[in-house]
Order: structure tokens, then sequence, then C-alpha cells
């Protein structure tokens, strides 16, 4: 109920909100009502139970901020913020505030332990111990610190020594959040404790904590020690539910945490919001989790991976390492990529920029699944060399450990289960958790930004070479003659690539061409074909568009420094679409600043080689639809006539599908497949060697 108080004449005991037609007659009755028209306008509401709220005036407690409103400004200009528009806000709210009301007319609140007493002197206790010191009465009923208990306490006046009771209000919530940073570190009894953990290195909350809890702590701290309470203060913007509305029970769209974490692990909530900006709002959704859940299986299937086959290998993190300089050019790139992104997140969580990390990690785990793990798998599960295959498995344990402690803060079931499975079965005296692990150290000796660079100047290659394979239409398995390269005279990768190195010989055995070539120049390559926008150069060109448009058709132009020059006219490459195509006989791609070149002329031998790499692939379908287990050996039969590629290439088949014998004629046994590959007829026939011992 809101009712008008003595004092307010006819008005007294009515209530507020159902008076404001009697005003008005009131009003013209004296002759002072200008006009009266009905409105139709909102009105306060309470938010829980939706009661009209009227705005009521009355006496309250105030704390006068002039004297304390230059300290605090002085005091938050050294806190480091972050983001820095948050130190900003924090600036205008202490410019701009006024004296701090302090108190509530609720029932249940902090008590405000101030005290009058019957000769009206005025005093404030400063500790419980204070209050049972002063005591008189009341005390044998003071269950805690609350109303209506400590109201029944009656305490001796310092002054006067009369009976005196606290005042009626309680505290506003923020003086109870803001003395935090005294009152959990028993600022009263324990100071030296108190002095060990005095600033707080970092505190984090939304950021509508700017003019409530960081200012509240900074009010309390600013008083007693003259200084802020933190060092770094980190405010975030509220989350919202997609595509923007508030989170409401009453809405229908609340999402409970515990539901959320059940449907998409709380490593992924935890992994999600840290990688978000915190200077932008951020929005609930289940389709970025989903999301994200695919990208983390990517890292989970590199781990499952390396586990499976390191324990068929028997394979011992503690045997001796081979010296990384000894390791192959791609053990070497990924220790080095290791190295950069330890160095990469120590930085940015040093600068509490979790998110610039967590995209560094996964760009990482990306890499070393769909580069690294891709390009080498044959050395985890062929028969070659014992100090080869170590090499790869001690390169594969050292980033897969790295990892795990490098996702350890944000995803700790994840990297602990890794860690489990990684470290605590195989290395002796491992550490029982991930968890007490230091932090991934930096190696700055394992940098190698030359190979850094040249691989990245590879991948770009393998990347255009694989648009250009898919632009003609040509499969993978199928090889090609060749491949050339071109890179602009200016353009950064230009001789980072050698055509007899190893880094070629990892792209051609990407696109699985024959040769590569590198020029300097890409004439008698590319067909260059450009067209005017006509959107862009019907209103400036007019009628001279037909004669533009023909001499651009037929080649009459010239490139000068990104402008082309035709029919006495210069245009922006914004006013013309330009397009790239292979002249005959090669398929094109081309970037920015490079061009690569397909020649796609099949001959016998090169399409009989690429029947045999599908005959490969489509084997190892075979072996999982019967079945087999990854280490086991078969027997292949064949017949048909796909018989001539499995002859011209036996033992690159049957290394690839883990197979003892390679034999024409079938046996009626096994599992069977007939049909055609690339055309080509044939029937198969696959069994486990039980005779064979399981492959490494």
């Amino acid at each position: 109920m809101a009712r008008f108080v003595a004092g307010y004449g006819w008005l007294e005991g009515k209530e507020a909100r159902d008076v404001a037609r009697e005003i008005a007659d009131d009003l013209q009755r004296r002759g002072l009502l200008f006009r009266a028209a009905d409105y139709t306008h909102r009105y306060p509401e309470c938010w829980r139970c939706h009661e009209e709220i009227v705005f009521r005036v009355a006496d309250e407690w105030f704390i006068s901020m002039d004297d304390l409103r230059p300290k605090l400004i002085d005091a938050a200009a050294k806190v480091t913020w972050l983001p820095p528009a948050a130190g900003r806000r924090m600036q205008n709210w202490l410019q701009n505030m006024g004296d701090w009301n302090i108190s509530r007319k609720r029932y249940w609140g902090l008590p405000l332990p101030f005290y009058t007493c019957a000769n009206g002197h005025f005093f404030v206790l400063g500790s419980e111990e204070e209050l049972r010191e002063r005591a008189r009465a009341g005390l044998e009923k003071l269950r805690e610190l609350h109303r209506p208990w400590i109201d029944d306490v009656i305490v001796r006046c310092p002054e006067c020594a009369a009976d005196s009771k606290r005042v009626k209000e309680v505290g506003d919530c923020w003086l109870d959040a803001g003395v935090v940073p005294f009152s959990t570190l028993d600022w009263l009894h324990d100071r030296a404790y108190w002095e060990q953990w005095f600033p707080a290195d970092y505190i984090v909350e939304m950021v509508e904590q700017v003019r409530l809890w960081f200012y509240s702590q900074l009010f309390f701290s600013v008083v007693l020690t003259g200084e802020a309470p933190y060092r770094v203060c980190q405010s975030f913007q509220p989350m919202l539910a997609a595509p923007g509305q508030e989170f409401h029970k009453s809405g229908g769209n609340m999402v409970d945490s515990y539901e959320a974490c059940e449907l998409v692990g709380a490593d992924s909530l935890r992994w999600l919001f840290a990688r978000q900006d915190l200077q932008e709002i951020m929005y609930f959704g289940w389709a970025p989790l989903e999301e994200f859940k695919r990208k983390l299986l990517v890292l989970w299937n590199t781990y499952s991976f390396f586990v499976t086959y390191a324990n068929l290998d028997d394979f011992d993190p503690t045997e001796r390492p081979v010296p990384p300089a000894d390791r192959p050019l791609m053990d070497r790139w990924l220790l080095s990529a290791l190295a950069r992104l330890v160095a990469q997140s120590r930085a940015a969580l040093d600068a509490y920029d979790a998110r610039s990390a967590l995209f560094s990690i996964e760009a990482f785990w990306d890499d070393l699944s769909t580069w690294y793990l891709r390009r080498n798998r044959a050395r985890f599960w062929k028969e070659r060399s014992h100090r080869d295959s170590l090499a790869a498995y001690q390169t594969l344990f050292e980033a897969l450990t790295t990892l795990t402690g490098l996702i350890a803060p944000v995803m700790p079931f994840l990297a602990e289960d890794m860690y489990q499975g990684l470290v605590r079965g195989a290395v002796p005296q491992a550490e029982a958790s991930v968890h007490h692990t230091a932090y991934p150290l930096e190696r700055p000796e394992r940098l190698d930004e030359d190979l850094e660079r040249r691989m990245r100047a590879a991948r770009r290659v393998v990347e255009l070479g694989r648009a250009a394979r898919s632009s003609a239409g040509v499969k993978t398995r199928t090889p090609l003659g060749k491949l050339i390269v071109v890179f602009d005279a200016q353009d950064r990768d230009r001789g980072q690539l050698d055509e007899r190195s190893e880094l070629a010989d990892i792209v051609k055995d990407e696109l699985n061409v024959k040769s590569v070539e590198i020029r300097d120049r890409a004439e008698g390559l590319v067909k260059e074909t450009v067209k005017p926008d006509l959107k862009v150069l019907g209103p400036k060109l007019g009628k001279d568009l037909p004669r533009v448009r023909q001499a651009l058709a037929e080649g009459r132009y010239e490139r000068r420094d990104g402008t082309i020059a035709v029919e006495g006219f210069v245009l922006a490459d914004t006013e013309v679409l330009v397009s790239h195509e292979g002249v005959a006989g090669h398929a094109v791609a081309r970037d920015a600043g490079a061009t690569v070149a397909l020649e796609t002329k099949l001959t016998a031998e090169l399409e009989l080689e690429g029947l045999a790499r599908e005959l490969a692939h489509h084997l190892n379908n075979m072996r999982k639809e019967a079945g087999l287990e990854i280490s086991d050996r078969i027997a292949l039969r064949y017949a048909g006539p796909i018989a001539t590629a499995l002859e011209r290439h036996r033992d690159f088949v049957a290394e690839e599908s883990l197979a003892t014998s390679v034999r024409p004629g079938l046996a009626g046994r096994g599992h069977a497949w007939r049909g055609t590959l690339n055309g080509v007829a044939g029937e198969l026939e696959i069994e486990k060697d039980p005779s064979a011992r399981p492959a490494r």
C-alpha cells in the first residue's frame, strides 16, 4: 500500500494511486486547474511481482563524497582496466556521482551500526566485539547480526552512559560487498595476514559492477588505506539470448546451466565464453556450441589416434629423445610452431587476454590434425625405421601434452582426461593431475622462423593447387604430370619455395603431381579476362561503354600500377570484373600474389596409378566394413580388368592396406566386393591373415 501520511490534509490515509481525479477536482474548485485530460503512459512496476510502484520521499542516510571524490579518482587512475573503456566508465562515474545513499527501508539486510541515546547523542559501533562490550540488554536473544534480534540489543552511550538503540534502517547491500577486501582477509584481527594478500592482483565482473561492486570496494579501500583494492580490474558485457533478448523465466527463454552442461559440456561453455570479445554483448545460442563441439572433436580425434597407435607400438615416452635437429622437416616445423604457440599464449594470458590465446590454440590444434598428422600418419603404422617412428611419436606426444597444459585453465575436464591418458600411465613419477603441473614453459631455441615462412608458402601453394584441381574436376587420387608455381615480384613468399627441396616433395605428395616447377612469370599459363562492371561504368562512360567493353574483350588494354588503361580511359580495379583461366591443358588458381597451374593431360600410366590409389582407399573402407582391427594383416585376392592396376602397383597397394599377400583369383570367402572404380570393373576379397603378426 502507498497511502498519504499525516500533513497532507484531506489526502491523509488515501491510496496514492487512486486520487488523481480527486486532486484535479480540488484544483478546479480552487481555480488553479489549467487543463485536465486522460493520458495513457507506462507506469513503474516491480520487476518481480509487477506491483505498481509509487515514488515516496523519505529521510535517508548519506555519505558525503566531496572530500573523497578526488582521492577515489586518483586511486582508480592507477588501476589497469580491461578493457580500457571500463576505466573511462569508472572515471566518469566518480566525477559525476552524488553523495552515497547508504540506507534502505527494508526488514532484512545489513543493520546500520548507528545508535542514538535518550539524550540525543549519536555514535557508531565499529565491531561485534564493541557491540557485546557496550550491550546492557538483549544479547541473550541475539541469534545473528540481523533484524529483528539486533534491534532488541540496548547499548551504553559512550558519552553519557544512557541507554541507546540502533536506527531502524538497514544498509545498502554494496556496503557488505565493498568491504570484502577487508572482511574476508580478517583485517580487524590479523593485519599481517591481510597485508600478504592486499591488494588483489585481479578481479572480474560484468560491466554494470563498475558503479556497484568495483566502486564500493574502491570506496572502502581508499577510506581505509588510501589506495585501490585491486591492481587489474576486468569487466565484460552482459549475455543475451540470441538474437538479443534478456533471459527471463517468465519469458520462457531461461537456460538452466546444468542443462547446458549436460548437452554440450561445461568445458565447451567455458571455452566459448572465454573467447568472446569482452567489449561486445554476448549472445547465447546452441548453434555456436554445436559448431565448437565439432571443432573440439578434431583435437580429440588427434589424441585418440596417438593413444591407439602408441599402445599398439608400445611407445615409451621416457625413451631417449631423438634430437630435434635430427628429426624430419615436418617434426621441426611442428616443434617450432608449438614453441611459438606457448610464447603467444603466455604473453596473452600475462596481459589478461585469454581470447587471443584461445584463438591461437585452436589454430594450432587444427594444423596439428589437418596438416601435421595427415602428412605423417604412415610414420605411425607402417614398418619404417624405428628412429623415424620414434621421432614422430615423440613430436606428437610433446605437442599433445603441451596442449593439455595450455587448455587446462579453460577446459579443466578435457585437459585432465587427456593428461591421464597420455602421461599418468606412461611416465613414472608424473604429477597426479595436469592441474599440479606448471604452465608450459617457453622454448625459444625451438623457434625456426625461416622454416615456418617456407612451410606457410608451401601450404599456400597446396591450397591453390586444390582449388585448381577442383575447378578442373580431376580427382585428388589421380596423379598429374606437373604443377607450375609463380609468385608475383613483390609477393612475400617469392623465393621461399625451391622445386628441389623437401617442401616441394610435400607439395607434390599433397597434390599428387609428379613434379613442381617454379617460374618467375605466368605468361603462357593464364588467360586474363576483364569485363566492365556495368553498374559502375555505365553512368561513368555512357556512350563510350560499348567501345571500352570491346577493347577489354579483345585484350587491348594496359595495366598501370593497379589500374587499367583502355581506349583513353583509366579504370580502377573496383570498376572492372577480372577472372583468370588456364590456357588449354591447364587448370589455374590464383590469389592476390601467387598463381598455380596444373597440367591436366592424363596418360595411360597416370590413370593406372590413379586407379591403384583409388583401390588402396577402397580396400581400407572394406577393412572397416569387415570389422578388422587397425593392426590386422589381410590376404587380398582379385579378379577382373582391375588386375592391371593391382599388378603394376602391387607393393603400393599392399603397403597401404596392410596386405601380406596380393594374388589373382577368388576363393569365395572373406569380405567380398564387386563393382567398378574409376570406370574399371573388378572383384575383390579380403580376409584376416591369422599367420601374420599384427602391424606396428
